[in-house]
């Protein structure tokens, strides 16, 4: 579980390890689905459907604790409503890159 994930649920399950456990994997699965989502609307060119689900990433984050995943969420929101695909597509890659030490 990444540290940040660990204090921040620790601090509102009070070290509940089970509760812990169920929100951090299911926050895990999330992103994973959500980046897939996410490719797909970015290759579309979708904007509305990528917000969306940078929005439920942001969420999903912050719920979480992961604040770094979620600020960089955020930021994918504005460059989809900016309709900025290279911009996207290089925080999208972040979010990504991120994932992978969930």
């Amino acid at each position: 579980m990444k540290e940040c994930c660990k204090k921040y649920l620790d601090e509102q399950f009070g070290g509940d390890a089970d509760i812990m456990a169920e929100i951090y994997g299911e926050y895990v699965s999330s992103v994973v689905e959500k980046i897939g989502e996410a490719e797909s609307a970015l290759a579309a060119s979708d904007w509305t459907k990528l917000d969306r689900t940078a929005h439920t990433i942001k969420g999903n984050a912050l719920a979480a604790g992961d604040q770094e995943m979620a600020d960089t969420a955020i930021s994918l929101r504005k460059s989809a409503a900016l309709s900025d695909a290279a911009l996207s597509a290089t925080l999208l890659g972040k979010i990504k890159e991120l994932s992978k030490v969930l």
